[in-house]
């Protein structure tokens, strides 16, 4: 039986994989991958001018200016690049696309093949505080097709990394707290791999110096639960802890080519992670909640229409099944670290008045805490309920990733379909709808007509260059820009209202289950 059970689950994974990496290499281009490569190329071209300057080489041909996104890291890049070299001459052959946004478009299979390894890694965080296989094998089944997680991995190159590496930096300190518990020694490995994949982290995004504040109430709970001095601890483990700051320190160096003139730039990375220099504005609750200027109750209002039901319920019952929960050692250090994890540091957020904006995008990496968090209480409290919840939800879950696909990351849960969602939230904020507008492009005299959108490369990658070969940003459709022309708008620009004698032609969008309106997430305008 068992042996069935395994064969099952390996065909599943291998199938689910399979479809992923294909469905990623199908959607479009996102806002933020443009910025992600040429962040890449910033810090590509600072390491061949460190090394030139080091060696007293000259290359005339090496331009560098300073570039305004340069303490955002290049973690995925480094994974991502050399198998973009293999992809991308795939992607050219079998889409209608340029080389360019080949090389976009190929990296989409490293984020889903991230968001794969995070599943993985989620049921084995599981399996610390759950000793029942069907109940995390059931789980893990639900996280995997949860619409907004799944269609994030298919294009966002930044948080589902993120989130992946977190998770598994949290796997690993567990691994490390369970041996501590049980009074073995720790390797040295263990705290050199741990110290190196934290700085793999911080190379991802800055914010990952935020684990170190889960990893010290980790160390708390330990000591708490042990009844153990400080000092003790300390004088047996302290050369453990030495190589764990001296990874994260040389690897965070080594990971950064910013850093390398001044090591010193990591305390202005880590102040800019707070701050944002573009004032975006996210549509919240009917009104336009800038980046700069945010309310308490943001991140608040967006966990509640973002989260499925099962998560927002089990969260509430968490008071219910916590003497049953902490019932063991162990449940009471990884089960209660990552509880005060997912609420301190949203906390922090609000307290500290950090920049955010895309919904809860900078929080996706909490997301497989508050998993672990509402289906791990449900259960403990009812497994019938939790298995009649959990079906319903993965049936609906299957259904909407099907009927919404490619556009799940714009998905919102069943409670909150009862509000006007296409008025009162953002939608397709990462212009994914480009490709889909693109395709509807068939028939432009390419002399006089130009193509307007903003921005232009979610949309020109999959336009052919021999028809078309007059783009321009979608800011210059109010400024009397020469007409006849045709204008791709994303959702932030719909807000804007249709320009001056344009037609919508043709419209992207879906419709969600109990919403009566289509949520619409961009438009094809024509401008005579």
């Amino acid at each position: 039986m068992n042996n069935l059970r395994q064969k099952f689950l390996f065909l599943f994974l291998f199938i689910f994989f399979v479809f992923g990496s294909i469905i990623s290499l199908k959607v479009g281009i996102s806002h933020d991958e443009y910025h992600e490569e040429e962040n890449w190329k910033y810090n590509l071209n600072l390491s061949k001018k460190i090394y030139n300057d080091l060696f007293s080489l000259d290359d005339n041909e090496l331009i560098l200016t300073d570039y305004k996104d340069k303490y955002y890291g290049i973690g995925f890049q480094i994974v991502s690049q050399p198998i973009q070299y293999f992809l991308k001459d795939i992607v050219l052959k079998y889409q209608n696309i340029d080389e360019y946004g080949a090389k976009l478009i190929s990296k989409h299979f490293v984020v889903f093949l991230f968001f794969f390894i995070s599943g993985i890694t989620f049921y084995l965080i599981l399996r610390k505080i759950v000793k029942n296989k069907n109940f995390c094998y059931f789980s893990t089944l639900i996280y995997f097709f949860y619409p907004y997680l799944l269609g994030q991995s298919f294009f966002n190159s930044k948080d589902i990394p993120f989130m992946t590496v977190w998770l598994i930096c949290s796997y690993l300190s567990f691994n490390i707290i369970e041996k501590l518990n049980k009074k073995n020694l720790v390797t040295n490995s263990s705290a050199i791999i741990l110290g190196i994949l934290t700085a793999y982290l911080l190379s991802i995004r800055v914010t990952g110096i935020l684990i170190l504040f889960q990893y010290f109430i980790t160390f708390l709970l330990l000591i708490g639960s042990r009844n153990i001095r400080f000092h003790d601890f300390f004088k047996t483990y302290y050369f453990n802890l030495i190589q764990f700051l001296l990874s994260i320190l040389l690897f965070t160096y080594f990971f950064n080519p910013v850093y390398w003139t001044n090591p010193l730039e990591i305390v202005n990375a880590i102040k800019s992670m707070s701050y944002y220099y573009h004032d975006i504005c996210t549509q919240t609750l009917g009104s336009c909640m800038k980046a700069k200027d945010l309310p308490a109750t943001y991140i608040p209002i967006w966990l509640a229409v973002k989260l499925p039901f099962i998560i927002l319920l089990g969260f509430l019952l968490i008071p219910f099944a916590e003497r049953k929960i902490f019932s063991n050692n162990n449940n009471k250090i990884i089960f209660g670290s990552i509880l005060v994890t997912s609420l301190l540091i949203p906390i922090l957020l609000i307290i500290g008045n950090t920049n955010l904006y895309d919904e809860i995008r900078h929080l996706i990496f909490l997301i497989p805490f508050f998993f672990i968090l509402g289906t791990v209480s449900i259960f403990i409290i009812s497994k019938k309920l939790f298995y009649i919840i959990g079906v319903l939800t993965l049936s609906i879950f299957i259904y909407e990733n099907i009927k919404i696909s490619p556009y799940q990351y714009v998905w919102f849960n069943l409670p909150s379909r009862y509000l006007d969602l296409t008025k009162e939230f953002e939608l397709d904020y990462q212009g994914l709808s480009g490709k889909e507008l693109a395709n509807k492009i068939t028939e432009v005299d390419s002399e006089k007509t130009c193509i307007l959108a903003s921005p232009i490369y979610s949309v020109k990658p999959f336009l052919n260059k021999q028809n078309f070969n007059c783009f321009d940003i979608w800011q210059y459709v109010d400024a009397g820009y020469q007409r006849p022309f045709l204008a791709v708008q994303h959702v932030r620009n719909i807000k804007k209202g249709i320009p001056y004698n344009c037609v919508t032609i043709y419209e992207s969008g879906f419709n969600l289950l109990l919403h009566k309106k289509k949520f619409v997430t961009g438009r094809l305008l024509k401008c005579s």
